[in-house]
């Protein structure tokens, strides 16, 4: 089994131990395929998937992984903020986990919602984007749900600016500006893409730096 797929598991296994169950949204995209995927191979009794609508990209398959469950589908100005209200009622009612699925690359690139953060944990934030599409793969995510992550998705925070660029390249430019790797990746960039990344950085930024938790005051 790959390393990086042993370590989420394994991370999984001791961080979700005390939860009663586990509940994760699903788009039929390879973020949500892929957290759904590695808990329901640890803990498969804790596990459900939620999807807001009817027509789950490569159903068959979510449902061959473990039980999904079909709420109604939100539209207009507030449907982020209407899905994640619902699940967290979910949760609630039935005293589950509410399982994120933002990866690395939404998290440093400030491109997930301030809804989203209502999840109870993260467990693939961790991991940049093109490192959940390979493990995508590994764990035998359909190639439809993969490939559906590198189309334009503005409800899912990938606009058609950032399809254009690619994935991978996303990563190269996020990982230049958390000093993991040094300007000359961007050589092959056009000088509109990393204009265009970079005032989308500065414009997400601030969602990556928001409090979470207060002072300790012991006086």
């Amino acid at each position: 089994m790959n390393t990086k797929v042993e370590v989420l598991e394994q991370w999984i296994r001791c961080n979700a131990k005390a939860a009663n169950g586990l509940l994760i949204p699903v788009s039929g995209g390879s973020d949500g395929a892929l957290t759904f995927a590695l808990h329901s191979r640890v803990y498969p009794e804790k596990t459900v998937a939620v999807y807001a609508g009817t027509e789950l990209r490569a159903r068959g398959w979510f449902e061959s992984i473990g039980p999904v469950r079909f709420i109604e589908q939100f539209d207009g100005e507030f449907a982020e903020l209407d899905r994640f209200t619902q699940f967290q009622k979910l949760c609630k009612r039935e005293n589950r986990w509410l399982v994120g699925t933002r990866n690395r690359t939404e998290d440093v690139f400030g491109t997930f919602s301030l809804p989203s953060r209502m999840a109870t944990y993260l467990p693939i934030v961790g991991l940049w984007k093109s490192d959940v599409m390979e493990l995508c793969k590994l764990v035998g995510v359909p190639e439809e749900v993969i490939e559906s992550s590198r189309r334009a998705d503005p409800d899912c925070g990938r606009p058609a600016e950032l399809a254009e660029i690619g994935l991978e390249n996303i990563d190269l430019f996020l990982k230049v500006q958390i000093g993991l790797l040094g300007s000359e990746a961007l050589e092959t960039f056009s000088a509109p893409q990393i204009e265009y990344l970079e005032r989308a950085y500065k414009t997400n930024r601030f969602r990556s730096s928001l409090p979470v938790r207060g002072p300790t005051l012991d006086c």
